[in-house]
């Protein structure tokens, strides 16, 4: 019998899946994906509407805001909680596509043991360059998968929309080759609006797992998102 899909948030992120959040630049993906984090390693009852059961060990690998940055969207977001996750949540922070990040983040999680790894943002994880030419994606997208075959642990990578077209909120407009597509079972969307406060958010494939095709407002109110409706 197969198993019964089992949820980090119930609705929004399923467990032992190769998922992704991605979004328009400025839609605060990031910040999305790091309340999302935040939330789980203090163990909240609920994120965006989705129920939590219990607390997780997250692994938040950044490679796009730098330090003082993450650490300042840190204090930010956990000032809305009673915030008692310091055992449960690690961070490595590194701005800059210098260098592939997968060496370190295995290093990171042989001593910590998380139950989910987020990367923020894909791009800047590694040294490729063009993410259009298959041979090269594939070789991050293994890297990405040997996180969950060699190590146990879930994965969820936030990623970018390709540049234009900003009208439309499908799948296709993620960032990348076929074989990056081909991995994702499991993909969030999400879209700035023409008010600052109010991002659009809605599950864009979902293979093997029950999901609606209802398109979310999510409020962002002081670095908080909230279920909009």
């Amino acid at each position: 019998e197969p198993k019964k899909v089992e949820w980090f948030v119930e609705g929004i992120l399923p467990k032992k899946f190769n998922s992704v959040m991605a979004g328009t630049t400025g839609s605060k993906k990031s910040l999305w994906a790091m309340q999302l984090g935040l939330s789980l390693a203090n163990g909240e009852r609920e994120f965006c509407g989705g129920k939590i059961d219990r607390q997780y060990k997250i692994m938040y690998v950044d490679t796009e805001a730098g330090n003082q940055e993450f650490q300042k969207r840190f204090k930010d977001i956990v000032r809305h909680m009673d915030w008692i996750g310091d055992d449960h949540f690690r961070a490595i922070s590194r701005r800059g596509r210098t260098a592939d990040i997968w060496e370190q983040a295995h290093n990171a999680i042989s001593r910590f043991e998380p139950d989910l790894i987020i990367i923020d943002c894909l791009y800047n994880s590694t040294s490729l360059d063009d993410f259009s030419k298959s041979s090269a994606m594939s070789k991050v997208t293994n890297s990405l998968s040997d996180f969950k075959s060699k190590r146990g642990v879930d994965m969820l990578a936030v990623h970018h929309f390709t540049k234009g077209n900003h009208d439309t909120f499908t799948l296709d407009r993620i960032s990348g080759a076929s074989t990056l597509l081909n991995w994702v079972e499991y993909a969030m969307l999400m879209v700035m609006t023409n008010r600052d406060d109010i991002n659009l958010w809605k599950v864009g494939k979902a293979r093997g797992v029950p999901h609606n095709k209802n398109v979310y407002g999510l409020l962002w109110d002081d670095f908080w998102f909230i279920e909009y409706g």
